[in-house]
């Protein structure tokens, strides 16, 4: 299967960015866009890699509303408390520096632990009331792992946002490959897709179970 490429010398923590001294030059006597920048040189242009689920933080939360949606018994993720959203952000960018895909399934507990917490916070119970306890460790454990393979591939797309977000000088490193216009708008959609398929399975989880107890609290007509 496929592996995730590290460039040499560059630790998990970090990437590599456009290396140019404080006049913004790439080497001496360059004409460059911008005549100042923050100096990377000293470092060959490694710098820590910034987060990228806690960017917009207020855009990774609002994903949570379409998992009570439909929910009903006055399910809102409105609810969720300030401290477990920072938790959310949080929670999600240690995949990128922190968990191997080999080895995450203490990662996938904690995600599912997390899962648990938000879901009483919004609902007002957490999975084992919902009767659900067993099919989120099988089918919103699944999609978790899913999660963590997508964001452990360091593919293309999320590196070139990785690299733009934590380049200092990002807005004049106009001819550099992970240049972009408008990395806000790329945030929101690099981690929509990431968390399509876990926000999905837990909204579907909760829905069936929202069904199923509306339909055993109705009256049996022999």
């Amino acid at each position: 299967s496929p592996f995730p490429r590290y460039e040499e010398g560059v630790p998990k923590d970090c990437c590599k960015v456009r290396c140019c001294n404080e006049e913004g030059q790439e080497r001496l006597g360059q004409r460059a866009p911008v005549p100042y920048a923050v100096p990377t040189s000293k470092a060959k242009g490694v710098v820590k890699r910034k987060p990228v689920f806690g960017y917009d933080a207020d855009f990774t939360y609002s994903l949570l509303k379409g998992v009570f949606e439909g929910v009903g018994i006055g399910a809102d993720y409105e609810k969720l408390s300030e401290q477990t959203q920072r938790r959310w952000h949080r929670t999600l960018d240690r995949c990128d520096k922190e968990v191997d895909y080999d080895q995450c399934e203490a990662y996938v507990a904690d995600l599912l632990s997390l899962c648990d917490r938000i879901t009483a916070e919004c609902t007002g119970y957490d999975f084992a009331s919902w009767g659900i306890a067993f099919d989120v460790q099988l089918e919103l454990g699944k999609a978790w792992k899913h999660f963590v393979r997508l964001v452990w591939m360091r593919d293309i797309e999320w590196e070139d946002l990785v690299r733009c977000i934590s380049d200092p000088n990002a807005e004049s490193s106009v001819e550099a490959e992970y240049y972009m216009d408008d990395p806000a708008a790329e945030a929101r959609h690099v981690v929509s897709s990431r968390l399509m398929v876990p926000l999905q399975v837990w909204s579907f989880l909760l829905r069936a179970a929202s069904a199923a107890a509306e339909d055993n609290s109705k009256p049996q007509y022999i």
